[in-house]
């Protein structure tokens, strides 16, 4: 299957050792993106005291390796965005890319998602895959999610956390990432692997934050 359109919930850079890289990447493929929190810190250096202490260093450092049209690149990346009736924010609609889904409680996300006027809503900044359902008379339920596919029901509304690529932090090393096919309502979630310990060994050599090493080896698949 081939995506018509490539969305990300931000968090472009932050985490791994090759930022300008994938800043390239993402503007060859014209890949649409929010801006994660991330992606704002590495324009706006007073924003690093929001961050845990070990992250400002690791933000100095991407700083570094990113062009100046890098840098104007995430510095453009909308809070939100609507593709193909999908709304996209990193943290929790409408515009947050600071709050985390599971700070909001499950009162709160049928709230919003019942104000929104889409009905699929995708968020970031968990690093972990989840997935929410709101029916028509504004019940809401936590639906199993993982690798393969899963059938959305077309008279309700879904808030789905995309879990991460770069990063994850469910105790898998495999990029994470979503197909949704607006025409079956159907999602398939994809677990891909990649060289994890050469990833590893070049996250130590630049000196980012041993933190962000083993979290990718944390598996038991």
């Amino acid at each position: 299957m081939r995506a018509d359109v490539l969305l990300s919930t931000g968090d472009i850079v932050g985490y791994g050792p090759n930022p300008e890289e994938v800043v390239c990447l993402a503007r060859s493929v014209a890949l649409k993106s929010v801006m994660g929190n991330h992606d704002y810190a590495i324009n706006n250096i007073g924003a690093e005291k929001y961050f845990n202490p070990h992250v400002q260093p690791a933000l100095a450092i991407t700083r570094r390796l990113l062009s100046d049209t890098s840098l104007d690149f995430l510095a453009g990346l909308p809070r939100n965005m609507e593709q193909a009736g999908i709304f996209l924010v990193h943290g929790f609609p409408p515009a947050s890319f600071k709050t985390y889904l599971f700070m909001v409680p499950r009162r709160g996300i049928a709230r919003v998602l019942a104000s929104m006027n889409q009905d699929m809503v995708i968020v970031g900044h968990t690093h972990e895959l989840a997935c929410y359902k709101l029916s028509r008379d504004r019940k809401i339920t936590s639906l199993p999610i993982g690798q393969g596919k899963i059938l959305l029901a077309p008279d309700a509304k879904h808030l789905i956390n995309a879990g991460s690529v770069g990063q994850p932090r469910d105790g898998d090393a495999r990029a994470k990432y979503l197909i949704w096919d607006t025409a079956s309502r159907e999602l398939e979630v994809r677990f891909c692997e990649y060289p994890v310990e050469e990833v590893a060994r070049r996250i130590l050599d630049l000196g980012l934050p041993e933190t962000y090493a083993q979290r990718l080896f944390a598996r038991s698949r």
